[in-house]
């Protein structure tokens, strides 16, 4: 358990404590600490005894989601290896290997949902984008702007890709398209109070 664990049992015996002190105090002082040691540690070891459990049944349904979630995956994986070509499985896998951090990893697969349907799924062009950026492989064979620019062509106001495309604009140095990308991307109502500063300190970057 933790500190605040520990530290929260030994205000529990000091409340007990005091609370038994008052119930008996009527009674005789050796009587009276006797019974106020032994309610205090019944007390306390019920107390004690509540909490490892909830403790470990937390951690026991917490190792069997993982446990399942992991058998997903593994028999995901199979599947994948036996249709390579079915690119919403492969994107599953993709996504989760982002969530995880496992950037590499998001990127061979986002690269493989890519190659087996590259026209119309937004959302594997994105995280192709996105896990390329943070994965930073050496050998690209595509070029991450014409991927924004596939993206902008199914939604021309989404976010990400008008936030990816002005960082990747930026970072060929055609500062002109990353203000245009990022200004429209201002232009969204729905906007996080974060991104919109995030954009705001890019754009002062480059004014």
């Amino acid at each position: 358990m933790t500190i605040e664990v520990y530290l929260f049992i030994a205000l529990g015996v000091l409340v007990i404590t005091w609370s038994l002190a008052s119930l008996f105090k009527k009674s005789p002082d050796q009587t009276k600490t006797i019974l106020i040691l032994i309610c205090s540690i019944a007390l306390v070891s019920v107390f004690y005894l509540l909490t490892y459990q909830s403790v470990s049944n937390y951690q026991e349904a917490k190792n069997e989601e993982e446990s399942q979630r992991d058998k997903v995956l593994e028999a995901l994986v199979q599947y994948v290896e036996a249709n390579p070509s079915d690119a919403q499985a492969v994107k599953v896998i993709a996504e989760y290997n982002l969530e995880l951090g496992n950037y590499d990893g998001a990127y061979r697969y986002y690269q493989q949902a890519y190659l087996a349907n590259a026209s119309n799924d937004i959302s594997i062009i994105i995280g192709l984008i996105e896990s390329t950026l943070l994965s930073r492989p050496e050998v690209l064979i595509y070029d991450l702007n014409d991927l924004v620019n596939q993206a902008l062509a199914i939604d021309p106001v989404d976010q990400r890709a008008l936030w990816f495309g002005g960082l990747i604009a930026r970072a060929n140095g055609d500062q002109a398209l990353a203000r245009t990308r990022w200004l429209k991307l201002l232009e969204d109502s729905e906007l996080s109070v974060d991104m919109r500063q995030a954009i705001n300190e890019q754009l002062s970057l480059i004014n």
